[in-house]
């Protein structure tokens, strides 16, 4: 007699069509950065998101400081700018 468990096994788990998170951006890749600079891609894409509605009838945007180190471990502040461009 066949275990319980082993009859179960084949309808869970490994890859399927459709299967996993969904993202709300088109595409995305997985990308290795300095584990120092995590917040500041995090707070990069955040302001970009914020910001999707800039047009010719904004002002530029200017993020929030974000205070960070370099890889030699001097301070930095950093900030992020969007603006509209022109359409070529």
């Amino acid at each position: 007699m066949a275990d319980k468990s082993d009859a179960h096994k084949g309808a869970h788990g490994g890859v399927r069509k459709g299967a996993g998170r969904k993202t709300r951006y088109e595409k995305t890749i997985v990308m290795r950065v300095p584990e120092q600079y995590k917040n500041a891609i995090k707070a990069l894409i955040q302001h970009i998101d914020e910001c999707e509605k800039v047009d010719h009838h904004y002002s530029p945007v200017v993020s929030k400081p974000i205070f960070t180190r370099s890889l030699q471990g001097k301070p930095q502040q950093v900030t992020f700018t969007v603006s509209s461009v022109k359409a070529t």
